[in-house]
């Protein structure tokens, strides 16, 4: 607080009321300086206080069981609110369940206890109502089939032995249900080998290594060969083609993730470096391809030696050409 300096004026004369009034001056000036060091002292405070506690452990090395409760983190998203109500919308398509009709089990309840009247309900005659309901369950267990073989011996003496089917050739095996979950687990939902493994013991007591996961990824590997050649000879029959790519990282080094697609047909052609393997291969016939591209107009050669404009995110015009037999 300012200090009430005195205001009524001295008898003195002029020059001591000059005197005075510099004085008090100097003083005020003073004061004043006091007090912009004081506020500037607070205002640091205040800044570092203010810091303090907007610290957590996502901007600091705190963990993050000290961050205060009931802190809303600020929103990431930069989607604009539809002004919608949440959930199903008027008129939008239903999901409702249908009741199955063959039912893997039916069990009709029966009456029980007794009537009103002291008579036992289960002596009642009864007929079974059309009202149903059902409740749909899952059951994972496993499944073991044992094969056995027989002998004998046929009226000419010789010795007559059956044979195992097709595709049981040892002791103990999985069956193609088994290796298709693995891989289903391990390739579209993306669990690692040990917990796939992990996955099958625990859920349906099934022991299977995660090298035998792996094996069982490389054989389905194997049976898209066909299909992939497949879609490589009819992606080249239109007339018009599309060409992406994106980067990804594999064991540290830098690939490519490309895709070749129609209308009706995607193929992803591998996930090496280059502008190679988007340009014809053992699995597509050569043909005749100009891409138009936005950045890099300038015209380059394809293996073919047939003269081609490459650029990214390219729109492939695919004319086939005659094979040589």
């Amino acid at each position: 607080m300012l200090e009430q300096m005195p205001t009524t004026l001295s008898a003195d004369g002029p020059d001591t009321e000059l005197d005075r009034l510099r004085s008090e001056n100097a003083a005020l000036r003073a004061q004043v300086g006091q007090q912009v060091a004081q506020i500037e002292q607070l205002l640091k405070r205040v800044r570092e206080l203010e810091a303090r506690l907007a610290k957590d452990s996502h901007n600091s090395s705190k963990p993050p069981s000290s961050d205060p409760p009931f802190k809303k983190p600020p929103p990431r998203s930069l989607r604009q609110s539809s002004g919608k109500k949440p959930g199903g919308q008027k008129g939008h398509p239903g999901a409702t369940r249908a009741l199955i009709e063959q039912p893997d089990h039916t069990v009709v309840v029966a009456l029980t206890g007794a009537c009103a009247c002291g008579r036992c309900r289960e002596e009642i005659a009864t007929e079974v109502l059309p009202e149903r309901r059902q409740v749909t369950e899952l059951v994972i267990r496993r499944e073991v089939t044992e094969y056995r073989i027989v002998a004998g011996v046929c009226a000419c003496g010789q010795v007559q032995r059956s044979v195992f089917p097709a595709g049981v050739d040892a002791p103990i095996q999985y069956g193609p249900g088994v290796s298709a979950f693995a891989v289903y687990r391990r390739k579209y939902q993306l669990l690692p080998y040990q917990r796939t493994a992990d996955l099958l013991d625990e859920l349906a007591g099934i022991a299977i290594s995660p090298a035998s996961i792996y094996s069982a990824v490389i054989c389905g590997a194997e049976t898209l060969v066909a299909p992939m050649q497949a879609i490589g000879q009819a992606r080249v029959r239109v007339a018009v083609a599309h060409a992406d790519e994106t980067g990804l990282r594999v064991a540290g080094a830098l690939h490519g993730l490309r895709v070749l697609s129609t209308a009706t047909l995607t193929a992803y052609p591998s996930t090496s470096s280059g502008q190679a393997s988007l340009t014809p291969s053992a699995a597509t016939p050569p043909w005749r391809r100009s891409a138009f591209w936005r950045s890099l107009p300038e015209p380059r050669s394809t293996p073919t030696g047939r003269p081609t404009t490459v650029t990214p995110a390219a729109t492939v015009s695919a004319t086939p050409t005659t094979c040589a037999s």
